[in-house]
């Protein structure tokens, strides 16, 4: 999704890292990186008979943050973590949500509407305070994670749960963020 501004704010949003949070949860990962983002929802079945080297966390927070950086290194087997369980691509396919799904499909509308609202609303009243459009560019990232989640993960760009993306509760941390990033 992009939404851009009259020329002087740009805000992109979309998806990302889900994989590499299915192989947190199904594998118990337990770092203060993977710690600090919730569960995926749906929830994660553990995947149980499984033998992953105890470097394995230091290994995912690695991955974590170069897939933020990189758009999503999940999809990249030459990056994911050494002793990564075969069985957990084949997992996550079947875990995986159908985004096609009409439910998928009129959930994400309600949600992009509700943040685009949010977006102008913040906007505007920025505007009205500078006495010009804000200048600003803010990369979202949204997460099927439980409850209203917000990370800063860069000085320009974000995590979001889609339940908060979806909820004028997005208005505090967002306006919050676009009042330092606005010149």
């Amino acid at each position: 999704m992009h939404f851009p501004g009259d020329s002087t704010w740009q805000v992109s949003s979309g998806h990302g890292g889900t994989f590499a949070l299915y192989v947190r949860d199904a594998l118990g990962i337990s770092t203060p990186a993977a710690d600090a983002i919730p569960a995926l929802t749906p929830p994660v079945p553990r995947l149980s008979g499984v033998v992953v080297p105890e470097t394995f966390g230091a290994a995912w927070d690695r991955w974590w943050t170069r897939s933020l950086m990189n758009n999503g290194a999940e999809f990249v087997p030459s990056r994911w973590p050494v002793g990564m369980p075969a069985q957990l691509k084949p997992a996550f396919e079947a875990w995986r949500p159908d985004r096609t799904s009409p439910e998928e499909s009129g959930r994400r509308d309600a949600a992009r509407t509700v943040f685009h609202e949010v977006l102008v609303e913040v906007v505007a009243q920025l505007t009205g305070e500078l006495g010009h459009p804000p200048r600003f560019a803010l990369d979202v990232t949204e997460l099927p994670v439980q409850g209203k989640f917000w990370q800063r993960v860069g000085p320009r760009a974000v995590l979001v749960s889609e339940e908060l993306k979806g909820s004028r509760t997005i208005i505090a941390p967002l306006e919050s963020l676009l009042r330092e990033l606005a010149q």
